[in-house]
């Protein structure tokens, strides 16, 4: 008995815990459940006529794609290769240096100062003529002489010829009388010879032009005595001057005889021609010289420095702003305005050459037709849009 009690004290005894127990077991959570839920059910509840009354938004329509505003330009024809440079100094055309052959005679006379213009013939110097003029009479004094013992030997062999027909003369006589003949036309020649020496030397006291010129240096003056060789003169023949211009080496090669050639001496620009390429390269510089010939109008002298600028032979090609190349899919392409004038064709071009903010077009377009220069990167094939006024 004792026994059973205690186990009916055992299953019991949870069953009859204290209310304070109780409370400390129940779930701390279910409050919160419980407002959480009371809120979302106000919510439903005073949202639902806001959401009654609310208009249905409609999509939007798709419409045409607004117009780009761009600036276009016309495809034109320059010349982009690349111009050879030069420069160097304004030499003569060809300098005549006049000398003198003969020595020992005083300058009397002087005609002309540096810079004057001589014509050919024209006289330069005179010198004393006073000692070659005595040097000529002599020499032909001794060509008379000799013209007389010419005849008088002649004479002698003509009578020795007509004695030995008869046997009259030996033959010893007669030859040599025909030996003193000879050596008579032989002293003869030598006077002759002579007296065109000293006539020589008579005109050789007057020096005259030897084409027309302009004088470029005089070194003598009235009173020296002159030594063979000395220079007296140096003139530019014919007036002409050329520019004689160092070009690098690589750019030799577009250039030929008769090729125009822009040179510029300070804001001065004139029109000049290849006359000759040289044909030997300067070791330590790499540079050769290409000679310009200058108009005569061009008003320059020998000394002055100037710059030249080699056109090139090409003829001129298509050429577009660089502004107006732009690349899609790694490919070089512009925009072409179409004719109507209100929407871009896309179009893809092959360029070269570039220079001065253009691109060389050797592919893909026309002259005359019109591309975007400003705005094309913006732009895609078909767009519409709206071209500035040229010079706004």
């Amino acid at each position: 008995m004792p026994d059973h009690n205690m186990k009916d004290e055992r299953i019991v005894a949870p069953a009859i815990a204290s209310p304070a127990a109780a409370r400390r077991r129940r779930p701390w959570f279910l409050p919160l459940m419980l407002a959480l839920g009371a809120g979302l059910a106000a919510g439903l509840w005073y949202g639902a006529p806001l959401l009654r009354r609310a208009p249905a938004i409609a999509p939007q329509a798709a419409g045409p794609k607004p117009a780009i505003t761009v600036a276009v330009g016309p495809v034109r024809r320059v010349a982009l290769v690349r111009p050879a440079i030069g420069d160097g100094s304004v030499v003569a055309w060809q300098e005549l240096v006049v000398g003198i052959e003969i020595g020992g005679y005083r300058v009397t006379e002087v005609g002309f100062e540096e810079g004057d213009t001589v014509k050919a013939g024209q006289v330069l110097v005179r010198l004393d003529p006073a000692i070659a003029a005595a040097q000529a009479q002599q020499a032909e004094a001794a060509v008379e002489e000799a013209v007389a013992a010419l005849q008088i030997a002649q004479a002698d062999l003509r009578r020795s010829i007509e004695l030995a027909r008869s046997d009259s003369v030996a033959r010893q006589t007669l030859e040599q009388r025909q030996s003193a003949a000879r050596q008579a036309e032989a002293r003869l020649l030598s006077a002759r010879a002579r007296r065109d020496e000293a006539t020589a030397r008579l005109e050789q006291t007057t020096i005259e032009a030897p084409a027309d010129g302009i004088v470029s240096r005089r070194s003598i003056l009235p009173g020296a005595v002159v030594q063979p060789g000395q220079e007296m003169f140096r003139l530019i023949r014919d007036g002409r001057v050329e520019l004689a211009a160092r070009v690098p080496e690589l750019d030799l090669a577009g250039i030929a005889p008769g090729q125009p050639v822009r040179v510029t001496h300070g804001d001065r620009a004139i029109e000049g021609r290849v006359r000759l390429i040289a044909p030997v390269i300067a070791g330590d510089t790499r540079l050769g010289l290409v000679y310009v010939a200058l108009p005569a109008e061009a008003g320059l002298r020998p000394g002055m420095f100037a710059r030249a600028e080699f056109a090139p032979a090409t003829a001129p090609g298509l050429a577009v702003p660089q502004e107006a190349v732009v690349f899609r899919d790694a490919r070089a392409v512009v925009f072409v305005v179409t004719p109507d004038g209100e929407h871009v064709q896309q179009r893809e071009v092959a360029t070269g050459a570039r220079r001065e903010g253009l691109v060389e077009v050797t592919r893909g377009l026309q002259d005359g037709e019109r591309v975007v220069v400003a705005g094309a990167g913006f732009l895609a094939d078909g767009d519409m849009v709206r071209v500035i006024p040229e010079g706004r």
